[in-house]
């Protein structure tokens, strides 16, 4: 490692104070040569180590550049590493929140689901029975106790569709069906009910003399007798099936 400058100097002057010392013994010439051969020597210390000092000004010049290279570039993926942290944190907080958003709007879907579920077992009871034949095996894949059902809740509404859509598609048309109905005397009676939709029924039995009308109520369907009706709803039925050509028949509506 090189020499400060001051020092250099102030070991010339030491080296010439030392030197000169026993020269008071000595000739004056001699004294003058030795003192201009230290002189030279002290100038070739002092060449030498100002080079020694620059070779190592340089050098350390360079490993300073390179530290703090070094240090510039420790820096930078510090701060990538902190940049990405706060990133992750960010997308970390925001699947939280999503996760949150998620099992809360699962929590009220079920609710809604549990909802509908007993309001179409409710329903259910009020349906015709050539409605309620068909959605039967479906109401019977509805939990009894919903909140501990292992059944997932994609399942439970494909099930809660099949069962509109089924319920929807009666009501949507015409049908006709065959069905027992009580007569004057209490005595059940087969006979052909024709139904429009889910709003109005009419039905006759095969002699012609048994008729009557239905509709929906607040405890399921009514059904009152109306023999008079007999043959406009015969011919009814019979247009449906194909039996007779179309024509306008005139039957009446009863609203409960």
């Amino acid at each position: 490692m090189g020499f400060p400058r001051q020092f250099i100097y102030l070991s010339v002057v030491l080296l010439v104070v030392l030197v000169a010392s026993p020269a008071w013994t000595q000739s004056p010439l001699v004294e003058t040569r030795n003192t201009v051969e230290k002189w030279v020597e002290a100038r070739q210390l002092r060449s030498t180590l100002e080079a020694d000092w620059q070779i190592e000004k340089e050098i350390l010049s360079q490993s300073i550049e390179a530290y703090e290279s070094e240090l510039a570039s420790t820096e930078a993926q510090i701060s990538k590493v902190d940049t990405g942290r706060g990133q992750v944190e960010e997308e970390f907080d925001s699947t939280t929140s999503e996760k949150r958003s998620l099992i809360e709007y699962m929590d009220r879907l079920k609710g809604e689901v549990s909802r509908l579920e007993s309001k179409l077992k409710q329903l259910s009871k009020l349906l015709p029975l050539a409605v309620s034949d068909r959605i039967s095996p479906l109401l019977d894949r509805i939990p009894e106790a919903p909140l501990e059902t292992k059944l997932s809740i994609s399942t439970r509404m494909q099930n809660l569709l099949g069962v509109i859509n089924e319920v929807d598609k009666f009501n949507g048309g015409v049908s006709v069906v065959s069905e027992l109905r009580k007569n004057q005397s209490g005595a059940e009676v087969q006979a052909q009910v024709i139904y429009v939709g889910l709003a109005q029924a009419y039905f006759v039995d095969p002699s012609g003399e048994f008729a009557g009308v239905g509709s929906p109520g607040e405890d399921g369907w009514k059904w009152s007798i109306k023999p008079e009706l007999a043959a406009k709803i015969q011919q009814a039925i019979d247009i449906y099936q194909g039996g007779k050509p179309a024509a306008f028949v005139e039957l009446p509506i009863e609203l409960n």
